[in-house]
Parts: structure tokens; sequence; C-alpha cells
């Protein structure tokens, strides 16, 4: 029988026995062995462990299908199925196309060009070019056997730049009439090519790119040169990212067009001018120089040209064009044109800018007509007072702006975040923990939340509370019901111990070890316990609530706020519960209650509190009638040197930064919150701990005392990704007083190399701001004291606070600024710290806006130094805003 022998030549993995009996075949045997392929193809996969095929018997299965199935449609399908896709074939193109001519010799051309088509539709662009390159090749084989036209599908043309073509021998490529046109229409050509040159330095000496090898066929007069010009030209104006225009600019450039092949198409240049990526609008723009330069372009069409460039935010461009501007206007006879362009530019942020169009303007002032002076007057109106003076001296009196009520913007205001709904019910609990085992860092509060949750409906009902979960446990965390399991690092997540003792009942190991930790450092083994106390202490309390999980109604320090408060009266109705079961709050339990209580304390609580009769809720009442308690003092500083005396004791500081918290008293809060603990060994060095985003729900009402705790941790730390931005998020959300520790650790997040992390610490200086808690002096003076060390970059503390000047904290950013110029000023032989100009640029602008009077020495002494080396110049331009009359 037909489909006998070629069974056994595909078991023979020979594809050139299976390609000869199949040619042999009549139309009943093919379609016997087509309808036998997709079984056999089954069986194969299913006699291997993971359902892929052994290598060898792919070619053999994809001509037998090509030479037996009757459709285009159904060959292309086969052809292409996911189990051909395979890394050896990768290589082995060519020997595709000469199997695949061979088995299809007999067929229509026509029919052989409709699976050329087929197949190429297939091609998308997002495929990894290696992974699919033998498609192609059948495709392209197809399609020369056919001799037809090649398939006008994006994919078979990305594939052709990425992979098909050979850029060296691309003169005698059959597809280069057809396909180089398309390289500027396809979509994603630029992508797959963006590295085309770089790619060289792994090839045989002698390759060539395709931006060299098209620029020489160009020269040669293989190809036309106007056709790749405007092919240049007309993708730009599609648009695109830079990463996909990439490689149309390197083949401009390369192409190096001429005066007169840039003066034809400068129409096009210009449209581009307003919106292409910069790149784009930089080769734009000097092709319509060159084109001026050549002979002078039409004034509508420089002064659409100037005015689209002078409006882009890029300051390199826009200094060109204004150079430009200022260089043709009399050169050209088009003074009135070349200032109503560089009007745009007098409201420019960018004040050196500004004052380079203001000196633009002033210099052609004498040729520009009466209505080109008035529109300049006009404009002036809004500039600083130094500027509007050198307009009006040259222009004639310049009309104030008009005068509206005068008040500093300030940030958008503070709104809470709103606590979520408590979990409703064992099936809502479950949901919430198939959640939380997905995410890699949860919130504290969605933790808090859902171990608040858990005890309560064990409590009520165990056994419905476990069948809940059980599923969910089953499919994602099976281990966590194995008694015989052990858990390991797990037992430190709250969500992941609390669901284990849920499910194997037992009380959690090591809590007298844990106990001694917090409370005298070192573990019972007498080994000393160099993790962080609050670690430490959310270690206790977590192993505590996994404790209660079945045993107590309700958890007594659940926080009813998102910045970690609870409401005196809930603590009381908490404790009452407690109480009539008989139950008590665990020690760390407790104290984190007291620690929640806010700052104001509604009097009724306190009356109410005097009922309960528990050790718990005779001390919690005890510690509501005393009232708030009183913020403790607090130090942090940026020291000279990187070390301390902390009474008998010198620490060494990793970051030079040195934090103290002192707490009266021998409790368990001020063991807690007292900065270095006594007879602690080591201040901490810069480390990454998922509970850092937990430290101000701790002491959600003293702020600056997780602020310095968290300091030696998280400074230093500036090029990492540890959840910086959401421990500062979480600080600004707390309350009581904002000192130096809140302000360097701003400092530190505002410098953060990582732009998520400086965009969350923007949101929590608006944050502080807007509730008017800002320490803005203490970070100012931090930003400055640690950038003249090295220790932060100052480029990104400009932009950061540039945003939050944007969102209306001027007042604020030019405080910070102001306490960081000191520091960072060099002296007079010495260098400037990198990134001062663009800060000093920044405080220009908060201080016009916020109208800051008052002489800096330092600044004033850069200022009079003289010299045109940029941060002089920055310098000398706030100096002057500042003394301003």
């Amino acid at each position: 029988m037909s489909w006998d022998a070629i069974r056994d030549a595909i078991d023979a993995k020979d594809q050139g026995r299976v390609i000869g009996l199949v040619r042999g075949l009549d139309g009943p045997g093919r379609k016997e062995v087509a309808d036998r392929l997709p079984g056999k193809l089954k069986e194969m996969r299913d006699a291997t462990r993971f359902g892929d095929l052994e290598r060898g018997y792919h070619r053999p299965l994809m001509m037998a299908g090509a030479g037996t199935i009757g459709g285009a449609a159904a060959v292309a399908a086969w052809l292409c199925r996911r189990e051909f896709d395979t890394w050896w074939l990768r290589s082995q193109g060519r020997e595709l196309r000469r199997d695949l001519d061979a088995v299809t010799a007999d067929r229509p051309a026509e029919w052989r060009a409709d699976v050329a088509r087929r197949i190429a539709d297939r091609l998308r662009i997002t495929d990894f070019a290696e992974s699919v390159l033998p498609r192609w090749h059948m495709a392209a084989g197809l399609t020369l056997s056919a001799g037809a036209e090649p398939p006008a599908a994006d994919g078979f043309v990305v594939l052709w730049a990425s992979g098909g073509a050979d850029p060296s021998a691309l003169a005698d490529d059959p597809f280069l009439d057809a396909l180089v046109p398309r390289l500027f229409e396809a979509d994603g050509v630029g992508t797959a090519l963006a590295f085309d040159e770089n790619t060289l330095q792994y090839k045989p000496d002698g390759e060539k790119s395709w931006v060299g090898a098209l620029a020489g066929l160009s020269a040669s007069g293989r190809l036309d040169r106007g056709m790749l010009l405007d092919g240049c030209v007309s993708r730009f104006l599609r648009g695109g990212t830079p990463h996909e225009l990439r490689w149309f600019v390197r083949l401009h450039e390369v192409l190096d067009p001429t005066a007169e092949e840039l003066a034809a198409r400068a129409r096009d240049y210009v449209r581009l001018l307003p919106a292409a990526p910069p790149k784009v609008a930089d080769v734009a723009l000097q092709a319509v120089r060159q084109a001026d330069d050549r002979e002078p372009i039409e004034e509508p069409l420089f002064e659409e040209a100037a005015g689209a460039v002078l409006f882009r935010p890029e300051k390199k461009l826009v200094r060109a064009g204004l150079t430009w501007a200022d260089r043709t206007a009399r050169k050209h006879d088009r003074v009135d044109a070349a200032l109503r362009a560089v009007l745009a530019v007098f409201s420019s942020d960018a004040l050196d800018l500004r004052e380079r169009a203001v000196k633009v303007a002033v210099k052609h002032a004498g040729k520009a007509s009466a209505e080109a002076r008035e529109g300049v007057r006009i404009a002036a109106a809004e500039l600083p007072d130094t500027l509007r003076a050198m307009i009006a001296e040259a222009f004639g009196e310049v009309g104030a702006a008009a005068p509206e009520p005068w008040a500093p913007p300030g940030p958008p205001p503070f709104v809470p975040r709103e606590m979520p709904a408590p979990i409703g019910s064992p099936a809502e609990l479950a949901e919430e923990f198939a959640v939380l085992l997905r995410t890699e860092h949860p919130d504290w509060l969605a933790v808090e939340r859902f171990v608040a949750a858990l005890v309560a409906f064990a409590y009520q009902d165990i056994d419905g509370t476990r069948n809940a979960l059980r599923p969910v446990v089953d499919k994602r965390a099976p281990w966590l019901a194995d008694p015989d399991q052990q858990i390991g690092h797990h037992e430190k997540d709250w969500t992941l111990f609390s669901v284990r003792c849920l499910l194997v009942p037992k009380t959690p190991g090591r809590l007298v070890e844990a106990l001694a930790s917090l409370v005298k450092g070192w573990s019972r083994k007498g080994e000393t316990v160099f993790d962080p106390q609050l670690d430490r202490f959310l270690a206790l309390r977590g192993r505590e609530i996994a404790a209660a999980v079945g045993r107590v109604p309700v958890l007594l320090a659940t926080p009813t706020t998102a910045a970690g408060h609870v409401d005196p009266d809930v603590l009381v109705e908490r404790l009452e519960r407690l109480e009539a079961a008989g139950a008590e709050p665990g020690r760390a339990e407790l104290a984190q209650a007291m620690l929640r209580v806010p700052r104001e304390i509604d009097p009724a609580a306190v009356t109410r509190a005097k009922g309960l009769a528990s050790p718990a809720g005779q001390a919690m009442a005890a510690w509501l009638a005393a009232g708030p308690q009183p913020d403790p003092d607090v130090r942090c500083e940026v020291l000279e040197e990187p070390t301390a005396t902390v009474g008998d004791r010198t620490l060494r500081l990793p970051s030079r930064i040195f934090s103290a918290v002192s707490f009266p008293g021998d409790s368990d809060i001020a063991r807690l919150c007292s900065f270095p603990e006594e007879g602690w060994r080591d201040f901490g060095r810069p480390k990454f701990s998922h509970t850092f985003a937990w430290w101000p729900g701790i002491t959600p009402s003293h702020r600056e005392i997780a602020a310095a705790q968290l300091v030696p941790y998280q400074a230093g730390l500036t090029d990492e990704a540890w959840l910086q931005g959401t421990t500062m998020l979480a600080l600004a959300e707390a309350d009581g007083p904002s000192g130096a520790a809140t302000g360097t650790l701003l400092a530190c997040t505002l410098a953060n190399a990582h732009e998520r992390h400086r965009a969350d610490a923007v949101d929590a200086l608006l944050t502080l701001s807007a509730r008017g808690v800002l320490p803005a002096a203490e970070t100012g003076a931090a930003i400055g004291r640690l950038a003249a060390f090295g220790r932060i970059k100052l480029g990104r503390i400009g932009k950061a606070l540039g945003s939050a000047a944007d969102a209306g904290a001027h007042a604020d950013v030019w405080t910070i600024i102001a306490a960081a110029l000191p520091e960072v000023l060099a002296e007079p032989d010495g260098h400037a710290v990198r990134g001062l100009p663009d800060l000093l640029a920044l405080g220009t602008r908060t201080a016009e806006t916020t109208r800051a009077r008052g002489a800096i020495p330092a600044l004033e002494a850069v200022a009079g130094r003289g010299g045109s080396s940029r941060p002089v110049k920055e310098a000398a331009r706030l100096h002057r805003t500042l003394t301003a009359t």
C-alpha cells in the first residue's frame, strides 16, 4: 500500500525517499496518505514525553504533506504547524526550498504561488526571525518556482530583510527590485534592522550591513537613489518610535543628500518638524537649513519651519532653531518672520533659551517693522523684569502683564486612601488568598486585612474556613497542607504561616525565641540577632497572629485607616470581645495596638476603656487616659566622616548618615522605638527587605521614628529598586512631625535611578506639602550634603523636583533648592557638582514663580566669578532674580 511505504520512510527519517514515493503516487494514493498524516503526527507526538517531535522527523512529514494534501490553504496550514517550529530547522531553510521544489514540481504554478502567499500571510512582524525563517524560505522557494510576484505581506518583507537575504550579495537577489521599495512601507522593518550595523562585529570580514549594501547599489546605479531618499522621507512622515526609525535615519545619513536633493523635498522635511522623534526632527532641520543655504526658501515656509522647531521641548533643537533664525534674519531679508518665530520661546521654561530668544530679538530690533515691534512688546509682557527691560530698551515701552491677585500655586490637596471593606465571607477570603499568592510584595494593608478575616472566620467556623481555602491551597500551594513538609522561611510570611496553622493545627514554634530576639536582641540559644528591631517585631507579631487562628475572635491591632491607625472606640470594642471570649492579645499585638492609637483620642473612648477588666484592657485604658505620647527626640544628619559615637560605642556608617531616636522608658514600646538599640553592635547596612514598606504602619503617629530607623538600611541604595518609593509613600501617609530623618529618606528616594521610585517620591513630597508637614529645608540640606559627597546624583534630583514644581509645589521646591545650594556650589577653584546647572535653572524658575528674594552668599560668589560656563551663567541668572527690586 502507498501509505505503508511512506510511513516506513518517515520512520526512517528519509525525506529523500518520501519525496520519491510521493511523486509516484496517483490521485487515490495521495488522498490516502493525506488522510493518514494527521493521525501519524499525533501518534508520534504522544510517544514523546513533552509532545515534541524527535529530531529528523520534521522534514519527511512536511514533504509528505506538501506532496499529497490537495488544497493550497490546507498545505500552508500543514507546513506551518507548531510541531514543525524547531530550532534545528532554522539553519535548513535552503534545503527546505530544494525539497519543496522537488515534491511540488508537478503542481500548477498558480497553486504554488497561492501556497506561497498563504505561508507568507502567516508570518507576523512580531515573530522571532530565526524561529520562522524556515517558513520564509518555503514561501520564497515556491514564489520563485512559480515565477510569481513576491507576496505582499509585511512579514515576508521583514523576514527577507532580517534573515532571508544576504546584504553582501544583494545585487543578484531575485527579490531586490520588488522588495526594496517595500522596506519603507512594511511595518516592522525598522525594528528588525535597528541594530543592522552593530551586527557586523559578529560576522566574518567582508560582510555588509543593509545600509552599506543599499548605499553601494545606489552609488553603482543598480538602485535608484531618488527612490531610496523618497522612501526614507515617506517613512519619517508615517511616524514611529525612535527605535523603529533608527535604521531609516542611518540610511538617510549614509546617502548624504545633496543640497539640490534636499531642496526638492524641503516641504516634506518641514512637515516633520512639529512632532517627529528628536533624531528625525534633527535630520529634518539640518535638511531645511541646508536647502535654505543653497537658495532661500519662501518666507511662509521658513516661518512654518522655524515656528515648529521653536515650539519643540528639546533644548538642542530649539537652540539650533534660534541660531538659524538669527543667522538668516538679515541675510535673507526676513527679520519680521524671524521675530514672529522666536516669540514662541519667550514663554519657555528653559531660562537660558528664553534669554537667548530675547537677545536674538534685541539684535534685530533695528530692522523690524512697526507691526513686528508691537508683537514683540506684547509677547514680552510676561517676561521677568530683567528680560522685559532689555526688550523695552530695544523696542520701546513694554506693558506689564494683566494684574491678577497673586498667590503662589500649591500642590493638589491630600485625599487619604479609603480603607478597603473587610472581607465578607470565607469564599471571598479564598479569592483574596489566591491574589496574595500571586503577588510578589503584597501591600501590608492587604495582608493585615487578610489575616484579620482569617482569624475571625476561623473562630466562627474553623471547618468551613478550611474547606473554603483548601481548593486554592491544593492548586497553588499544596505543601502548605502537608504536615510533613517544612515551610522554612515561609514562616515569616504572615499570609502563608497563618493558613498553614489553620490547615495543620499546631502552636507555632519559636515564639519564645522571637520574643527574646525582640526584647533582648538575642535568640534563645544565646546568639546575637542582627535583624532590624522592627523586622523582629513583625516576626513576633506574625507568630502571635498564626497562634491566634481558631482561638481568638478578633485581632486587636488591625488598622482602621490606610495610614495604620486604629480608632480608639474600635480598640475598646475589640478588647471587650476578647474579654468575653476569655482571650488575651499577644504581647506584640498589644504593643502594636497602642502604637496605632491616633494623636487625637475621643474622650468617650477613654471613659469606656475604664470598664475593661483584663490585664490587656487595663493597660490599654491607662495608655488612652495618658493621652498622645510626646514626640521623641530624633537626630539625623549627614556626617563629614562615616563614623559616630553613641554612648561608649563607635558606629561605622556605610552611608555617612547617622540617625538616632531617644525614647525614654523600659517598656516594649520604648525598646521598639529607641534607636540604635542598647548594646547594638551594628548600625545597619543598606539591604533589601520587603517589610520596609510596613514600618511606617508600625508607628503611624510618629513618622520620624520609622524614618530614622529606615535611613541606615535604605540610604545608599539609589541605584536599586527595592521598594523605596512605596516606603516613602507610606511615610507620607503617616502622622506626626517630619524632620531630618524624613527629609533625608525623601532626598535619597528622589535620587533613585528608577523612574517609578522617583515618581513615588514626588507623590510623597506633594502629599507632605499638601498636609503642611514637608521638611523642605531638611530635605534640601540632605540633598546638598549627599550630592557634595557624591552619594547621590543631582541630575535625578533636579528632574524629580521639576515634576513636583510642575504639580504645584513651587514654594517648597524653592525652599529645598535654597537649602541645598550652599552645600553643592563649588569653591572658586573647584568643579561644580554634575547636574548643578539644571538645579540652578529650576531654582530660578521656582524663585520667579514664588517671587523669592534674598541673596545667597555662596550663590553670589559663584555668580561673580565671570566666564561662560553654564554653572556660572545659571548662578548669575538666579542671583539676579533673587536680588531684583
